[in-house]
């Protein structure tokens, strides 16, 4: 079994030969996965001609434009409330708002607030959690919950409230404000929704929230302030609802002038911007409603609930740009006239939502790479290190012509950068001249191979002593972003550089391995650095690959010749279906950072096994992953070889190569609370040799009880530093 983890990205193999393999493989049921999903993720409510929410319509019921233009939908997903789901239920969320209501206005809130808590006898269909925003805090309830008497109580005795945020306006923009005749009551309730949007963004499930008020005056914003502001209420999953019994302010404009969304900071004017951060725009924007002017709230806010009753979860994955910040409007269609689809009218695309490629790579073979360090070896380090990070081989460089190379180039800038080039390439074929012209064996000749490749695995691995070995670690990753990208950016510069190392020993007892931390050396990574570490590699893969490999394509490749000898190269693809490779990315950036992205995916590769021992010599296994996952590549290579372990010759792994495409995680500072986002996608690269192999043994005597101590565990009698032998035990 294997397990991809990351921002610790690992590979985790843990079965002790062919047998167990087989075993555990026949015995352990396979994980569940949901259907996969898009990056773009639309909660849409359906109402007949009465506005009361419809159920059982299926996935071809449902069509989306994305500026007027077909898109593709990755998955639909119904939600009725009674059949089984895998998500949380939907949440409401209410609003006490006393900054823009008055006292007496507060008091009539709260009351309603009550009594729509207390209805049916205060068992409320979905969790509920109350947020009551002041001048000077943002509080909530202690929990979501469905005991509407409890938090009733709660919010009349103002106990068991959890403040989130303080408001704690600059003073420099309080006199700004002020002298624009302006309060900065809107900014406040801006601001608190925007904490709430962090706070709720940590939980997967759909929010209807409810705020209760006659809304706030028009505020001061930005562009990129509006963008971050939608972007994290279409994360959280939120939809707000505009609930008010009292008129709107004098003076304010017409809010369904404004409905459309900003296309770019050059078509925002300041008056525009801030009217468009008017709660009812927003409401409407996020597929909420805004009921105004009745004096039954308890009704409204019950009206508002039932959205939660039945409704439609869509993804899809949005069209690649190159623009930051590019609006594009949405409309769900729903194949019956009669019926009415409300969700989120647009969003803002960016270019890190898809790996971009770098168009100034250049794809050369190992014949053209050699011309070019030729030519490097005449030039500066930073000059040949240029030149080399913007190539890629279209074939696989050789580790003896790696070494050559090595020792040729000017600095280690320009060693690093070819180190990495090469690993890169280590799962491509090799140059035609490197591949053997013999003739492939005939079938019979290919099922003895494979018999001894199996014999190897169940007799030979298990017999591996317990062992101690060194493992160094290489460490490659692409340039961090500019000062002037920010996680919206895609990364131009594709190209790996080194970036640290580290070295630790590895102990092999009982089939597993375990790294002694304390024999760890290098540069101490950052909490939030992204990082790739493999274990496992003595072994376990190989029963894996030879097991999911009987179920999936195993054929003969071509021969190719090695150190040693002649070499031959089966070429496997396992489908998921029969795949018991699990991978998992970890962590994302929704919910609150921990969740981890899962998949069971197909994968294929290469094996190269010694024709008369069957021993396998290299290992290459790719992930078969989605175009647009959060993790794109993960693929791992295990070169074998003889080493001498306690004077006796094993197979054992010398080097290891692992690469991982995903998307990096940036962390951000707003609204009074930090949370993380995706960033541009990364690419990190581990170059792994091992070493120094040493048998790990455990010796004790047992002494009678009165024998002395040996001289030889006693030190040099006489000596200073020879330890004071131990008192003769009495009778």
């Amino acid at each position: 079994m294997s397990k991809l983890l990351g921002p610790c990205l690992a590979l985790l193999l843990c079965l002790p030969s062919l047998a167990a393999t087989q075993q555990l493989l026949s015995s352990t049921a396979r994980p569940a996965f949901g259907p996969p999903k898009g990056l773009i993720s639309l909660d849409v409510v359906v109402t007949d001609q009465s506005g009361k929410p419809v159920s059982g319509l299926e996935p071809g019921d449902f069509s989306l434009l994305d500026n007027g233009q077909p898109q593709k939908l990755v998955s639909v997903q119904a939600f009725d409330g009674i059949s089984p789901s895998p998500e949380p239920p939907p949440e409401v969320i209410l609003v006490l708002d006393a900054i823009n209501l008055s006292s007496q206005q507060l008091a009539v809130a709260k009351y309603e607030a009550e009594k729509f808590l207390r209805r049916n006898g205060g068992h409320l269909a979905q969790p509920v959690s109350i947020y009551v925003l002041s001048a000077s805090t943002l509080s909530v309830t202690s929990a979501p919950s469905t005991d509407g008497n409890a938090l009733a109580a709660q919010i009349a005795n103002k106990k068991g409230l959890r403040v989130i945020w303080q408001n704690k306006v600059d003073a420099s923009l309080d006199r700004f404000l002020a002298s624009q005749a302006m309060s900065y009551q809107g900014q406040a309730a801006l601001t608190a929704l925007g904490a709430i949007v962090l706070e709720e963004r940590r939980k997967p499930s759909r929010k209807l929230l409810v705020w209760i008020g006659p809304g706030w005056h028009q505020s001061v914003g930005s562009f990129d302030w509006t963008t971050e502001l939608s972007t994290r209420m279409r994360e959280a999953r939120i939809s707000l609802y505009s609930v008010t019994s009292w008129p709107r302010r004098e003076g304010d404009l017409p809010y369904q002038n404004y409905l459309q969304g900003i296309q770019s900071a050059k078509q925002a004017s300041a008056s525009t911007l801030a009217q468009a951060l008017v709660m009812e725009v927003l409401a409407i924007q996020s597929g909420g409603l805004v009921l105004d002017q009745d004096k039954d709230l308890a009704g409204l806010i019950e009206k508002c609930a039932q959205d939660a009753h039945a409704f439609y979860t869509l993804t899809f994955d949005p069209p690649r740009t190159d623009l930051v910040d590019e609006y594009h409007a949405l409309k769900v269609q729903v194949g019956k006239p009669e019926l009415a689809p409300r969700t989120r009218t647009g969003y803002y695309d960016q270019p890190s939502y898809r790996d971009q490629p770098n168009p100034e790579i250049k794809r050369v073979t190992v014949e053209q790479l050699e011309q070019v360090l030729e030519k490097a070896q005449t030039r500066s380090d930073t000059d040949a290190t240029r030149q080399i990070s913007a190539l890629e081989l279209s074939e696989r460089m050789s580790e003896t012509k790696l070494a050559a190379w090595k020792t040729r180039l000017p600095g280690a800038k320009a060693k690093a950068a070819l180190v990495a080039l090469a690993d890169a390439s280590a799962f491509l074929a090799p140059p035609a001249g490197e591949i053997t012209a013999s003739p492939p064996p005939d079938l019979a000749e290919q099922r003895l191979m494979l018999s001894r490749t199996i014999h190897y695995l169940a007799r030979t691995i298990p017999k591996l002593p317990n062992f101690f070995a060194t493992r160094t670690t290489a460490r490659y990753g692409e340039p961090p972003l500019k000062d002037e990208q920010t996680w919206k950016t895609a990364m131009g510069d594709h190209s790996l550089h080194f970036v640290g190392s580290s070295s630790a020993i590895l102990l092999y007892r009982n089939g597993a391995e375990v790294v002694d931390a304390q024999t760890a050396k290098g540069k101490k990574q950052k909490k939030e650095e992204n990082i790739l570490t493999t274990w496992g590699t003595f072994g376990p893969i190989l029963g894996m690959v030879i097991q999911d490999a009987a179920h999936g394509q195993l054929e003969w490749s071509r021969w190719e010749q090695g150190a040693d000898g002649p070499r031959a190269i089966f070429h496997f693809v396992v489908p998921w279906d029969q795949s018991n490779y699990e991978v998992t990315y970890c962590c994302l950036a929704e919910g609150d950072g921990t969740g981890a992205f899962r998949r069971l995916t197909g994968y294929h590769g290469e094996i190269a096994i010694d024709p008369d021992s069957g021993a396998i010599l290299r290992m290459a296994v790719q992930a078969d992953l989605g175009p647009n996952q959060p993790l794109l590549q993960s693929n791992i290579l295990v070169e074998y070889a003889p080493v001498l372990i306690g004077g006796i010759s094993y197979i054992c792994p010398t080097r290891s190569v692992s690469i991982s495409r995903g998307r990096s995680i940036i962390q951000i500072h707003e609204w009074g609370g930090d949370f993380r986002v995706y960033g541009p996608f990364h690419t990190m690269l581990n170059d792994v040799s091992f070493g120094d192999y040493h048998m790990f043994r455990a010796e004790s005597r047992i002494l009678s009880e009165y024998e002395p101590v040996p001289e030889e565990q006693n030190g040099n009698p006489g000596s200073p530093d020879a330890p004071a032998a131990p008192p003769r035990p009495k009778p």
